[in-house]
């Protein structure tokens, strides 16, 4: 079976999510499915690989599969960190962190120029 690793917080230990395509089969509406299997990992994979699991003798009382080989990795989750990593570069470049001794304090002049809302009074619900 092959699937994605979504946790590696255990030791020698993966979670590996397996989703699959299934067609009911009275209504033959197709359908995903998904589900973790814990597999022993002596190989050291990480989030988002994707391995082949195999099923080998119960190692304990949740972990009855073998991590086999790593095929791959996940593609769009990698693609997707790089450009977050990249957007907060530019943003720092356009909009660099101003450095000021009073920003705590609001001073009179910039507040000249606001004007407060005023408070509306809603209606009662109910008669009196």
């Amino acid at each position: 079976m092959i699937g994605l690793v979504v946790s590696t917080k255990q030791k020698n230990t993966a979670t590996v999510l397996v989703r699959s395509k299934k067609v009911h089969p009275l209504y033959k509406k197709s359908y995903q499915s998904s589900k973790k299997y814990l597999a022993d990992d002596l190989i050291g994979v990480k989030m988002g690989d994707i391995v082949q699991i195999e099923k080998t003798k119960p190692i304990s009382l949740r972990k009855h599969w073998k991590v086999i080989k790593i095929i791959g990795k996940n593609i769009q989750k990698i693609v997707e960190e790089e450009l977050k990593e990249q957007a907060a570069e530019i943003i720092g470049e356009v909009m660099p962190e101003e450095k000021e001794s009073g920003q705590g304090t609001v001073d009179s002049e910039q507040t000249e120029g606001i004007r407060e809302k005023p408070v509306k009074k809603g209606k009662t619900h109910g008669t009196a």
